[in-house]
């Protein structure tokens, strides 16, 4: 069976006139955005097109992606809101203890006080860090994703153990 499509990217719309889109990263970062070399481009009307990557570069909070083959702005209209996706065994490989968003999304969040109190189902980007958003019995809890609260990700158990601050819970549930 083949690896997932992962979403890391979205189009947000064309640059100049020789073809150039702008594109968000999504959920993995710029850095992964920045070292594909073939883009698997799934556009709203269900077309999938691959088309090997001829420039990808930084762009103010973004990337400008030139696809090798379409040298026009009316070529590449087409995929603007298109999702940029890779399949998963193409990620680079991580440095101990880290972890890509799809190894955590619905993992079981355990706080040494409380106990479960939800599963993780989205992740923020800030400036500063991320924040994990973990929904359960107390409502919607933010938590911000720094190594002063997560204690440990067992992706084996499925589950993130952590130690929030008194009246965190209570704050954002």
């Amino acid at each position: 069976m083949a690896d997932p499509l992962l979403h890391i990217g979205t189009v947000t719309g064309t640059h100049g006139l020789r073809g150039d889109l702008k594109v968000c990263p999504a959920g993995f970062g710029l850095p992964v955005l920045l070292g594909v070399s073939t883009a698997i481009l799934c556009c709203a009307d269900g077309k999938q097109v691959t088309a090997e990557i001829a420039k990808i570069a930084p762009h103010k909070q973004s990337a400008l992606l030139h696809l090798k083959g379409f040298e026009h702005i009316n070529s590449v209209e087409l995929f603007i809101n298109a999702k940029i996706m890779l399949a998963a065994d193409q990620l680079p490989e991580l440095d101990e203890g880290e972890h890509y968003w799809h190894q955590l999304e619905g993992l079981q969040v355990v706080d040494s006080d409380r106990g479960v109190i939800g599963t993780l189902v989205a992740m923020l980007e800030t400036g500063a860090h991320e924040i994990y958003v973990v929904d359960g019995d107390h409502g919607e809890i933010m938590i911000p994703a720094v190594e002063a609260f997560i204690d440990d990700i067992d992706l084996q158990a499925g589950q993130m153990q952590v130690t929030l601050p008194a009246g965190l819970v209570d704050l954002n549930g």
